[in-house]
């Protein structure tokens, strides 16, 4: 089943997600969405699976075990969709001024997935997604308070 598919699928009562890779330092947060994993859908955009598993190898955890941390939280991977390179690439040229592509490629990447699959980003780094119009940016701490109020 396609990631696609997956977000289709989604049951309705759980929270959608995505998660950046500098939140995987947040070992409270990763560890709130593994106790508390019934109440969510968290989302992996490509870049970031690539970024987490290096420093997983250069922490010396093989592959498996990182898959094996994702399954913790029930994380599910985005897989790359060639038909939003054009959209990548606006979102870049957009907003060239404020967010050099050469330095902020990851960004275009991971914000144009999440719009596409309508789901709220978790990061660190919420400057770098000021662009992006479909969806929101929290850090945990602010998602944390958001779904609270709710």
């Amino acid at each position: 089943m396609s990631s696609q598919e997956e977000v289709k699928k989604s049951n309705n009562t759980k929270l959608k997600l995505a998660l950046d890779s500098n939140i995987f330092r947040n070992y409270d947060f990763i560890n709130y969405l593994t106790l508390n994993k019934f109440k969510f859908q968290v989302f992996l955009p490509t870049i970031v699976q690539l970024e987490v598993g290096f420093y997983y190898i250069i922490r010396g955890i093989p592959w498996n075990g990182f898959i094996e941390d994702i399954k913790k939280f029930d994380g599910i991977f985005l897989h790359w969709d060639n038909s939003l390179i054009s959209k990548v690439i606006q979102n870049a040229f957009e907003n060239k001024n404020q967010l050099p592509f050469k330095n902020h490629f990851r960004d275009f990447l991971i914000g144009t997935e999440c719009e596409k699959i309508h789901t709220p980003l978790i990061t660190y780094n919420k400057k770098h997604f000021t662009w992006v119009n479909k969806i929101k940016t929290f850090t945990p701490e602010e998602y944390l308070l958001e779904i609270s109020s709710k």
